[in-house]
């Protein structure tokens, strides 16, 4: 799940959030070791600069790294980033 904003400054900012209820302090480091470079490396193609908080929901024994890319591709889709 994605929010953002436009962002004021005119620079992309990414935020992950992983909750402790999601699982352990490894399992939710892990994700946001997955998420930022797919996300930082999308950052010039995004045709408006936004803030955005990239929420991870899944719990650690559902996600996969492979299971990440594919719903962080399914976002940039949605985005209209790719």
């Amino acid at each position: 799940m994605m929010q953002w904003i436009e962002s004021p400054d005119g620079v992309c900012r990414f935020c992950f959030l992983a909750r402790k209820k999601n699982g352990s302090a490894v399992y939710r480091n892990r994700c946001r070791r997955i998420l930022r470079p797919i996300f930082f490396e999308k950052a010039p193609h995004v045709p408006v600069p936004i803030w955005a908080m990239i929420i991870v929901k899944d719990k650690e024994g559902e996600m996969t790294s492979e299971r990440m890319h594919r719903s962080a591709e399914k976002l940039f889709e949605k985005m209209g980033w790719l």
